[in-house]
């Protein structure tokens, strides 16, 4: 009866030390080791193992355990999943392959390209050509205006042709003669410096007879002057060293006694001026002091549009 009792004893020991054994885990640590035992006193610092044979360890770290004890942790001590939460890390689920997307190639848009048959016609297909075009065609009408001043054309005339001709037209009008009118080239050639020294001779010996007749018709007569000196454009150059050469007497403040008693008789695109002097003669354009109303004024004149200019007594027609 006691060696069964003895052998009861000794069965219920083992399946005490079983039971014991079977409760325990290992526990791996981040250096390697392995830790077998029954985790006790979990808290923010770690955990204490009571190993298989009774001893106990010194409190380990959380951090000092991999995540697979870690994992055992958590299953081990349910109720402490707040304390293992922070060191426990989640497996990042792969990534979702996309499916990998076409590339579609799209051509910008480009400018049509000239077309090279279109010929003198290409100059009128866009806004920038248009009005290019205007530009010049309305350079060539301005310079055909300047053109019938220099060369003293009607200035329709030559306008007119250079809106129907372009450029060809005022280059026609440049390469031709200035135009002198018939009436003028005869006053010209009436008053030549041989007819104008004839009639200043004539004159003398008019005045000279009278005197010794007594001269009494000169102050009931008509008086006799000299004969205006003209200069035509054309076989004149008029310019600044014309008027300081041949006319430097009305340039002068107070004129000399050749020009105290004559006028300048201008004839000019502008219109006809009589004046008394020459105010100044610049590089090009000359400036008339002329009297209206009882007052002098002052005028400007450009060279290119003189037409002709008298030196004549200021009483003469």
């Amino acid at each position: 009866m006691i060696h069964r009792c003895r052998w009861l004893w000794l069965a219920f020991f083992v399946s005490l030390l079983a039971g014991s054994h079977s409760f325990g885990a290992d526990y791996q640590l981040v250096t390697g080791e392995m830790m077998t035992g029954e985790p006790l006193a979990p808290d923010a610092r770690g955990v204490i193992i009571k190993r298989a044979d009774g001893s106990i360890s010194e409190r380990v770290p959380w951090t000092n355990f991999t995540q697979a004890a870690l994992q055992e942790f958590a299953k081990a001590l349910p109720k402490q999943q707040k304390l293992l939460e922070p060191f426990l890390i989640e497996d990042e689920p792969e990534p979702v392959k996309k499916a990998r997307q076409e590339v579609r190639f799209t051509a910008p848009p480009r400018l049509d390209r000239p077309d090279l048959k279109a010929g003198l016609g290409a100059l009128f297909s866009s806004p920038l050509s248009l009005t290019l075009l205007l530009l010049v065609y309305f350079a060539n009408l301005y310079a055909a205006f300047e053109i019938s001043l220099f060369r003293n054309y009607p200035i329709p005339l030559v306008v007119g042709i250079a809106a129907v001709a372009p450029v060809i037209g005022p280059i026609i009008f440049l390469c031709m003669p200035t135009h002198i009118p018939k009436e003028e080239t005869q006053e010209v050639l009436e008053h030549t410096p041989e007819q104008i020294a004839y009639e200043h001779a004539v004159a003398a010996e008019h005045g000279a007879a009278e005197e010794q007749a007594g001269g009494h018709a000169i102050g009931h007569g008509a008086p006799v002057h000299s004969a205006a000196t003209v200069y035509q454009r054309g076989s004149t150059m008029f310019n600044r060293r014309f008027f300081e050469t041949k006319m430097s007497g009305f340039l002068r403040m107070v004129p000399g006694e050749a020009e105290k008693d004559m006028v300048i008789f201008v004839k000019s695109a502008r219109g006809e001026y009589v004046a008394q002097r020459l105010s100044k003669a610049l590089q090009n354009e000359l400036y008339l002091q002329v009297m209206k109303a009882g007052a002098s004024s002052e005028i400007a004149i450009p060279y290119s549009e003189i037409y002709e200019i008298q030196i004549r007594h200021k009483d003469a027609a």
